[in-house]
């Protein structure tokens, strides 16, 4: 993934994830909306909802710590913790949501992102920490994105 260095790259970046997501998403039928995923513990529709959650908070959490050149990379048994406590959530906050719901839930945090991507500075798009395990710059947070619905993406189950 090339690195972002600039605010037109990072909502190129961001609108491209957003189509994909959308395509994705609207393209499951009810039947594979409510399938288990190949991620254990996950339908497709958990997997939606997480992406979701990811586009917003998840995307500002980490570029907010990032442009404080704050690690993000918690101990193994700590992440395992981070990992339940995200399922559960998860389960509970998707219960009862549609393809129309979430794709609501992802508009509203990418518009609030979008918000964000124009308070970065220009000396800001290369400050880096550490996000689990690996190093990434306030650019690259951007792209993760894309990245993220591509993983869960192929871990969907179709007919």
């Amino acid at each position: 993934m090339p690195d972002i260095t600039n605010a037109e790259q990072a909502r190129a970046s961001f609108e491209s994830a957003r189509e994909e997501f959308r395509q994705l998403i609207l393209g499951l039928s009810s039947e594979e909306w409510n399938r288990k995923s190949d991620n254990r513990g996950w339908t497709n529709s958990q997997l939606c909802w997480h992406l979701a959650f990811g586009a917003g908070i998840g995307t500002r959490s980490t570029v907010n710590r990032l442009r404080k050149n704050q690690n993000m990379s918690p101990p193994a048994p700590l992440m395992a913790v981070l990992n339940l406590v995200s399922l559960w959530m998860v389960r509970i906050r998707a219960r009862g949501a549609t393809p129309e719901s979430v794709c609501a839930f992802f508009d509203e945090g990418y518009a609030k992102t979008l918000d964000m991507i124009d308070t970065v500075g220009d000396d800001e798009w290369g400050t880096s920490a550490e996000f689990l395990g690996q190093p990434m710059t306030v650019g690259g947070a951007f792209g993760l994105l894309a990245q993220h619905i591509a993983e869960h993406g192929a871990e969907m189950r179709r007919s």
